[in-house]
């Protein structure tokens, strides 16, 4: 039967490359296994809770752009390293006869109130000015009365207030004006000294905030950005922009060694035609280095898709943040639309009071009857139900900021105007969609990357050469043959004459879904540029309205002057003097009205082009808003 053996000790002899080659792959994964958790531990568990550092743009601070080794001169890249711009003296923009050949822009950095992508050639609009960021309103604590009832002597000194951190008394907020917006330095925004600090998981920004102090002013910016640290669809679309990045290093590890070892022990069985038969103990072990050296740019494509896939991942996130954004801008705007009613209702009962102070003097004096007090009084009564109505709404109002952002909100402000950052007009506007529209260029992109997956797919058709370097150590392989090693480096040739196919249905397939994405594009940028005509047809309406309205207001109150002069000499009656009163208070709301009608069209149009953010954060930096996952069971 043969004898059972293994060969150890002088009879066991690796060539010396083949044992650094062994220890460099026994140790390699434990490295990069090591790298690798304490990586993944600081981007999860250890990142910076604050803001990121100052002057980082929207863009950089959720992805928008690639890491930086992605904008290095790469030799096989579509196109060159993106490089910022300013809008001013950008040049206008060209529309690419053939998307699927020329890059879409990476998603522009939010700076300056812009609407120009990064590295777009963008239509010529002047950029707004700097304006002081509103100061995030501090949440107030609700007291708890327990300890209070307990020890009432420690009031004075829990009432006291702290005092500020050495470094938040030191850092106050830069925020200047800039003429010159081609010159300009960038914008220095120190928030990290009033930032709140950032929940530790989605349900813990969904905690519902205190009610804000009276008389502090809502930040639109910051209410936003809360909201997009809590919003799961955000976060989704971030965690699948990771995804697409991490796919670009999978697709560059195709131009990378490739190192395999393979260790086998066993018993085996060899009956020879000649000889005898034996049953042995046989060992082996192989150590592969391969190297790709020409696919015919099976690897270069696959890349090129990589990238694609991860710029529309981008656009994605992007599109999403000005969607979310246009929601709390629109709730926003109607919480200020009712303020200002409830404002004007105030002073509408006040100058009804004087009517009737008015009225009953006149009375007195025998020039009134007891019946037009009566109707005075009836009419303010009328108006102090309006009043009751108008808070109501504005109740209503702050419920709906209060769903969308998590916190009921304070006195909102005017936001800043439009002007410097929305094209002239519909045409302009339109002519923006190609390099501006995150929805449009999310679809090139898509398209893209199909492009250049049917090129990698045409590599499949043509030969593989590589490089390959082998070390094998065998014991006892097909009989008592005792312990045989051998080494090799060798030029390969690869190549597959049949597969029954199956590469000419892939490449069909493909071709299919190049069609789907032509039309896609196509019916995108209809949508896209229906949505800003119907919005360009509302502003231009909101606008013709201003002048009729302002000139309305205007002959009411002299109306209303001429009229109390002409009631005082007996010339005019009450229902004159109150109808009055009541035209010019009608137009004054029309004019609130109208005036958010025109704001929001305004604010679709930025949305559709990508630039909503950028205006109502006045230029600020978008901290970091990757929140950890919620764990299951928790």
């Amino acid at each position: 039967m043969g004898d059972m053996r293994i060969r150890t000790g002088k009879g066991l002899f690796v060539p010396t490359i083949a044992r650094h080659i062994l220890a460099a792959a026994a140790c390699a994964p434990l490295l990069l296994h090591s790298v690798a958790g304490a990586a993944d531990r600081y981007y999860y568990e250890a990142a910076p809770a604050g803001p990121m550092p100052n002057g980082q743009p929207l863009a950089d601070a959720v992805g928008l752009r690639p890491a930086p080794w992605l904008e290095m001169v790469d030799p096989y890249a579509e196109t060159p390293a993106a490089v910022p711009v300013q809008v001013a003296a950008a040049a206008p923009a060209i529309v690419p006869a053939d998307p699927a050949k020329v890059e879409t822009p990476v998603p522009p950095a939010m700076a300056q109130a812009s609407v120009a992508p990064v590295d777009a050639t963008p239509v010529s609009v002047a950029p707004t000015s700097v304006a002081q960021a509103d100061a995030a309103p501090a949440a107030v604590p609700a007291a708890d009365p327990a300890p209070v009832a307990a020890a009432p002597a420690a009031a004075p000194e829990a009432a006291a207030p702290a005092p500020a951190a050495p470094e938040a008394q030191d850092k106050p907020v830069a925020m200047a004006a800039v003429a010159d917006p081609a010159q300009a330095p960038p914008v220095q925004a120190d928030i990290s000294a009033s930032s709140a600090p950032v929940p530790t998981s989605i349900a813990d920004a969904m905690t519902p905030a205190a009610v804000p102090p009276p008389g502090a002013q809502e930040s639109l910016r910051n209410a936003i950005v809360e909201a997009l640290k809590s919003n799961p669809e955000i976060q989704i679309a971030l965690a699948r922009q990771d995804d697409a990045k991490y796919g670009v290093d999978e697709a560059r590890a195709g131009y990378m060694p490739h190192l395999d070892m393979a260790v086998a022990i066993g018993g085996e069985f060899n009956d020879p035609a000649l000889g005898d038969i034996t049953k042995l103990r046989r060992g082996e072990g192989i150590v592969t280095l391969s190297q790709n050296l020409w696919d015919f740019g099976t690897t270069i494509n696959d890349i090129k898709r990589a990238r694609a896939d991860y710029r529309s991942a981008q656009w994605s996130t992007r599109e999403r943040i000005e969607a979310i954004s246009f929601d709390i801008t629109t709730s926003y705007m109607t919480l200020l639309q009712n303020q200002k009613l409830v404002e004007l209702a105030e002073q509408q009962i006040t100058a009804h009071e004087k009517i009737l102070k008015m009225v009953k003097i006149q009375n007195e004096l025998g020039l009134t009857t007891p019946a037009d007090v009566s109707r005075a009084k009836a009419r303010l009564e009328n108006v102090q139900a309006d009043l009751l109505d108008r808070k109501s709404a504005l109740e209503q109002a702050r419920e709906s900021y209060r769903r969308l952002t998590n916190h009921l909100p304070g006195i909102a402000v005017d936001l800043p105007p439009t002007a410097s950052s929305l094209p002239m007009s519909a045409d302009a506007a339109v002519a923006m969609i190609d390099d501006h529209s995150p929805r449009m260029a999310q679809a090139v992109e898509d398209r893209r990357s199909l492009d250049r997956q049917r090129a990698s797919q045409t590599g499949t058709f043509f030969p593989r050469i590589g490089f390959q370097a082998q070390g094998n150590w065998k014991d006892d392989v097909q009989g008592a043959t005792g312990v045989n090693r051998d080494a090799r480096a060798m030029v390969t040739l690869t190549y597959s004459f049949f597969n029954g196919g199956a590469d000419i249905a892939i490449r069909n397939r493909i071709n299919a879904r190049l069609r789907e994405a032509d039309y896609e594009l196509d019916r995108r940028r209809r949508e896209v540029e229906q949505d800003i005509r119907i919005d360009f047809n509302a502003l231009e309406a909101a606008r013709a309205k201003m002048a009729t309205i302002d000139a309305e207001i205007g002959s009411s109150e002299k109306v209303v002057d001429l009229y109390a002069q002409q009631f005082r000499e007996g010339r005019r009656t009450v229902f004159d003097l109150l109808d009055s009163q009541q035209i010019l208070f009608a137009a004054r709301a029309n004019q609130i009205a109208n005036n958010t009608a025109k704001m929001l069209s305004e604010y679709r149009v930025l949305q559709k082009l990508g630039g909503l953010f950028d205006l109502v954060s006045s230029g600020e930096p978008l901290p970091q808003i990757v929140m950890p996952a919620p764990r299951s069971g928790k």
